[in-house]
């Protein structure tokens, strides 16, 4: 089942970034969005997760519309949201993390289970807080989170900012396994664009809160590209 975001303007307070952006998400599939800074790549993810208000347009999943909708309740719809910062509870120990996510759906502790296979050293390391692991480990733990609710179309935005080499290596592969299984992931790219758009499908560029391109992932690889759309310089 599709996501679709149709027209879609949005913003904080009256202050709109948004201004009438299209974007589809489908099953099996990587969607990457990138763009320059301040382009309105995370408003456009907060919005699609419920936390920030549609001023106009639409967001359906499963024939219905999410507009209106609390973040828990779109959640519930089977959307997940991994937001770039502020995405784990650093107090608490990874355990009371998946335990804390997994509070307000059915099922979860069966996914609590999965995740803890898919990522082993959350096994290891249940009872260690997580303020005292490491940079790629908290985003790892942020992404296994959103997985205990057990979505059908995760968003991701930026998740291997700042992140050394190795983590990003291991996002992207555990990403394109979702993808393979089955999940829709939405990925915002802003650093890493070479790795993340070799596995992607559609790739949306993003430019002052409108549509720029709609193109294949991979094309945005040849030489040139990627500075004409993140740097707006043509080369």
């Amino acid at each position: 089942m599709q996501l679709e975001v149709s027209g879609l303007k949005s913003g904080y307070g009256k202050v709109q970034i948004l201004h009438g952006i299209d974007l589809t998400v489908s099953p099996r599939e990587i969607t990457a969005v990138l763009g320059p800074n301040g382009a309105g790549k995370s408003t456009l993810m907060k919005t699609i997760a419920g936390h920030l208000p549609v001023m106009a347009g639409d967001i359906r999943y499963r024939g219905n519309s999410l507009v209106g909708k609390s973040a828990l309740s779109i959640c519930k719809e089977g959307i997940g949201f991994v937001p770039q910062e502020g995405n784990v509870f650093a107090a608490l120990s990874v355990r009371d993390n998946l335990r804390a996510a997994s509070l307000a759906f059915e099922g979860a502790g069966q996914r609590i289970a999965e995740v803890l296979r898919r990522f082993p050293i959350f096994g290891e390391r249940s009872d260690q807080a997580a303020s005292t692991l490491s940079g790629g480990e908290r985003q790892t733990l942020a992404i296994a989170m959103a997985l205990v609710a057990g979505p059908d179309i995760l968003i991701l935005d930026e998740p291997t900012a700042g992140l050394a080499p190795i983590f990003v290596d291991r996002i992207v592969s555990w990403v394109r396994e979702l993808a393979e299984e089955g999940m829709g992931v939405v990925w915002v790219v802003e650093q890493n664009p070479e790795k993340i758009l070799a596995v992607s499908g559609t790739a949306y560029v993003i430019d002052a809160g409108r549509n720029s391109e709609t193109v294949e992932a991979r094309s945005l690889l040849a030489p040139g590209r990627l500075e004409e759309v993140l740097l707006q310089v043509h080369v």
